[in-house]
């Protein structure tokens, strides 16, 4: 019987020469590590020589599995384009992270304007924290990530400025004697180093009322008068909430649009673009008191 090159394998090599190793390959086919594995090795059973060997968490390829990664892009293209033309090209889902803030301002927003960049991909959205997000985009559990920076330091790099401002319940007055009550998320967060550099600014003393592991969580405990929080100012505010007016206004977050290893650079590049549209649009910046 004579040798074949099957499609599903050289997938899998591809994909562990474009993210680096088989457990981020495996997340990004969706597969086991162990399937991953075994498509590995059956190419390597045809080819009669080992393509890639285990280097700590990562893999290298040798010499004669750089030739075969080389072959298998252009197989896969060849495959991919014949699909195409015959009209049988599975639906294609490109799974985007973002961080819970603004999301019901936001996420309309890039939704209508990647279905018009986009029109040949199903978007699917995951919402989560920062940090998870982060992690998702290093395993490659997502394809693309909308992250918040909140120190603001890297502006030239971002997608977009978002201001942070201090966020109390209606009738909530910052107390006169004492430290002022905080609000914040639970580490790790790359909100909390802010709001406290913030508050050592300006000089006022704090302490920490209450640790919040989400939105929901953290606008309950704002909104019950445990304190007040600082957090990014986009769209609406949740109801029952307020730009606390006595504080004065904090530093800007940074927003990136980041990609797990061997994403297309068109496929971030137009979201990144999309990103810089909907923050720049006037129903992202108006704050509703």
């Amino acid at each position: 019987m004579p040798q074949v090159l099957d499609i599903a394998p050289l997938r899998s090599v591809v994909a562990v020469a474009d993210c680096g190793g088989f457990h981020r390959a495996a997340a990004v086919l969706h597969l086991t590590q162990s399937a991953v594995s075994q498509h590995v090795r059956r190419i390597e059973g045809v080819v009669g020589a080992p393509i890639v060997e285990r280097s700590g968490r990562g893999a290298v390829f040798t010499e004669v599995g750089h030739r075969v990664v080389v072959h298998a892009r252009r197989i896969l293209a060849a495959h991919d384009a014949a699909l195409a033309d015959l009209g049988a090209t599975q639906e294609k889902v490109l799974t985007i992270g973002a961080t819970e803030h603004g999301a019901d301002v936001m996420l309309p927003g890039l939704t209508d304007a990647l279905s018009e960049r986009l029109p040949a991909w199903r978007i699917r959205f995951r919402l989560d924290r920062n940090v998870t997000l982060a992690d998702a985009i290093e395993h490659g559990a997502v394809d693309l990530a909308v992250l918040l920076d909140g120190s603001g330091w890297d502006r030239s790099n971002a997608s977009g400025m978002v201001a942070l401002r201090w966020i109390s319940a209606r009738g909530f007055s910052v107390p006169a004697d004492g430290p002022l009550p905080l609000v914040v998320y639970s580490e790790p967060c790359t909100l909390r180093e802010p709001t406290f550099a913030a508050l050592d600014k300006i000089g006022t003393s704090y302490e920490i009322a209450a640790e919040c592991s989400d939105l929901s969580g953290l606008a309950s405990a704002v909104r019950s008068g445990l304190g007040v929080a600082l957090l990014p100012m986009i769209g609406r505010l949740p109801d029952g909430l307020c730009v606390a007016e006595e504080l004065p206004e904090a530093n800007r977050a940074s927003v990136f649009v980041r990609g797990r290893p061997g994403v297309e650079q068109r496929l971030l590049e137009t979201v990144d673009a999309a990103v810089r549209d909907v923050l720049s649009a006037d129903v992202v910046t108006k704050v509703s008191a």
